[in-house]
């Protein structure tokens, strides 16, 4: 009671321009259209209804974002291809380094690449994981058989438990079934994969 109110509106008011820049400007770029106009869609809805008409919009929007995303992505695999048809910017390699890669024992013929793309989750894993090791079967015992299999994750949004287990053991099976001799696995961050299961540290423990 012995605080004026000019003093608390001020306090309030500091607060509230502090969570909109952190809310809304800082996080411009970190989100694609769809997410950040749901920032907005929360945004307008605090300032002309209130906070609880907010929390709902809120769960309505994360909601509606996720399921367009998974309707929109639902095939995990963007595309699979030959290292043949990829060149590498370096042009300094060595003689000896660019006979291995033109070699078809062990060159660009025995890398296989697989892109992937939108969220990867329970429901729709098991489409990455039969995909990869039907193609590995359709690959095996032919000249084009794949040693080196690099997994890119670079346009995966989001990446559930269950999924970051159910490729960690598809690194075990295509070690152990199909003769892979190397697997690389591209985060496309340096925070690593957009999941909160330690992925890197579980493809790190089950070998190569």
């Amino acid at each position: 009671s012995f605080v004026p109110r000019c003093m608390a509106g001020t306090l309030l008011l500091h607060i509230g321009v502090d969570l909109f820049l952190e809310g809304v400007k800082d996080s411009y770029g970190d989100y694609d259209t769809l997410e950040y106009s749901g920032i907005w869609l929360i945004t307008i809805v605090m300032v002309v209804f209130g906070m609880s008409a907010a929390l709902i919009a809120g769960a309505v929007a994360a909601l509606s974002v996720y399921l367009f995303q998974s309707i929109t992505h639902q095939r995990p695999i963007k595309g699979q291809m030959s290292a043949v048809s990829l060149r590498s910017s370096a042009w300094n390699r060595s003689i000896d380094a660019r006979e291995i890669l033109e070699d078809k024992a062990t060159g660009r013929h025995r890398i296989h690449l697989i892109l992937l793309q939108g969220h990867i989750f329970f429901g729709n894993v098991f489409l990455l994981t039969d995909e990869v090791k039907s193609t590995l079967e359709q690959m095996r015992d032919t000249v084009d058989e794949p040693k080196i299999v690099i997994i890119d994750f670079t346009s995966v949004l989001g990446l559930d438990s269950s999924a970051a287990q159910a490729i960690a053991k598809l690194k075990t099976t295509m070690h152990n079934k199909y003769g892979v001799v190397l697997s690389i696995f591209v985060t496309g961050s340096t925070d690593g994969f957009p999941c909160e299961y330690n992925l890197s540290e579980e493809l790190s423990e089950s070998g190569l």
